[in-house]
């Protein structure tokens, strides 16, 4: 009979992603506002048995499991997974650094369109020179 030996290494890495996934599965639904951790499972359509393994460490999910839960919980999946430095988590950080500077710019012009109109320089020459 073949003896095919364990590779520790590889033993460690999945027991880590295990336990990053359950961490941050938990304190993104809590994040979220939910009370009833199943309840997430049954708004992504995941048997509450597979969910408590989730919970629990002893079981991680397939990719579909894992994209629903990050859309449902509105956190990149590669975060879900644990890992902080993957392209995509930078990407959505770089995106969100962009949409927060925008909407800080923007801020001051939440004028109604009239008054916008009336307010801004282009547009201020346009209306004092039909009049």
């Amino acid at each position: 009979m073949l003896m095919i030996a364990a590779d520790p290494d590889t033993d460690r890495t999945v027991a880590l992603r295990k336990a990053r996934f359950k961490v941050r599965l938990r304190r993104a639904a809590e994040a979220c506002g939910y009370e009833n951790l199943y309840q997430l499972g049954r708004v992504c359509g995941i048997s509450k048995d597979s969910f408590k393994k989730y919970l629990s460490g002893t079981r991680l999910p397939n990719y579909e499991c894992i994209l629903r839960l990050a859309l449902a919980l509105g956190v990149p999946c590669d975060w879900l997974m644990g890992c902080d430095e993957g392209p995509m988590l930078r990407a959505v950080l770089k995106a969100r650094e962009i949409d927060s500077a925008w909407k800080d710019k923007n801020a001051h012009t939440a004028l109604p369109s009239q008054e916008r109109s009336r307010n801004d320089p282009h547009t201020r020459g346009e209306t004092e020179r039909e009049a």
